[in-house]
């Protein structure tokens, strides 16, 4: 008995861990958020209608939505590419992999500053710009950080996310080349049927998953948007953390509602991910 328990009992401390301070705490922001400090208190949806029903809770929303659709779009496509690229010259540039390896080590802030550095109107780029002639003065260089569209924030998240995609992708066409390439050239296909009748449904799965794993953290990140955004329109989690912070109760019930209410949309979001990645598997016969 004592050996079929065994590896529960070693479980046992970081499964303790989770729930303390995951699902308790869940469950006290949960509570929170519906109005419920004691056991005495009512349940209420007062802070999610309030919430809501500011119009700026939905401006956030669309610049949220902004942000992550173009980053998650563009980091997509690029990552695709480049996981091609990898494929094709992984033996003769060493070099390439060592250096998309480097965004992924680094933490996001780290990204925010670079992107600082390289883009605003003091930057890099201006001063180069500057030297060519193509502007008469840095300050006539276009605003890329700190600015309306998040233009800063999404050349951040492309830089960071791009490499994840690609090597998300990596393995599946590496192994797609290795299995199916020379069965597709025996039964006669070109290099377009290849890629449109083999690589593309095969890789499709794992790259809408990849491009879900991206949308969901930069919906819901708040760091690169605390850094590079304005103050308003602002993304979500930042309007999250200004409400939990102000110092008012009640704005910090409003702040965990946010919060919730962010995970729920990208819960959903999920949702209608597996649904559509099941189906396209299911109709097409996807699958190794």
């Amino acid at each position: 008995m004592w050996q079929n328990s065994k590896p529960y009992l070693f479980l046992l401390p970081a499964i303790t861990m989770i729930f303390v301070l995951f699902v308790m705490g869940l469950g006290e922001g949960i509570s929170q958020s519906l109005g419920v400090y004691s056991s005495t208190d009512k349940l209420h949806f007062a802070y999610y209608v309030q919430l809501w029903s500011d119009p700026n809770t939905w401006s956030s929303l669309k610049f949220t939505f902004k942000i992550a659709f173009l980053s998650t779009l563009s980091s997509g496509i690029l990552g695709l590419i480049l996981s091609v690229v990898l494929l094709r010259t992984s033996d003769q540039t060493p070099l390439l992999f060592k250096t998309l390896q480097l965004p992924l080590l680094l933490p996001h802030f780290i990204g925010a500053y670079f992107i600082v550095l390289l883009c605003m109107q003091s930057g890099f780029l201006a001063r180069i710009a500057y030297l060519l002639g193509f502007i008469s003065d840095p300050s006539q260089f276009p605003i890329l950080v700190n600015d309306h569209w998040g233009l800063g924030i999404i050349l951040t998240y492309i830089w960071k996310e791009t490499p994840f995609i690609a090597w998300m992708l990596y393995p599946v066409l590496k192994r797609i080349q290795n299995t199916w390439w020379d069965a597709a050239r025996l039964s006669g296909a070109n290099r377009f049927q290849y890629m449109r009748e083999i690589v593309l449904p095969l890789v499709f799965p794992t790259w809408l998953t990849s491009c879900f794993i991206v949308f969901a953290f930069t919906f819901s990140a708040f760091e690169i948007p605390y850094l590079l955004g304005v103050s308003y329109p602002q993304a979500l989690p930042v309007l999250s953390y200004e409400l939990f912070t102000s110092g008012d109760w009640e704005k910090r019930s409003l702040a965990l509602a946010l919060s919730l209410s962010i995970a729920f949309i990208t819960g959903i979001l999920g949702f209608f991910t597996y649904i559509l990645g099941k189906r396209i598997r299911t109709q097409k016969g996807v699958g190794w």
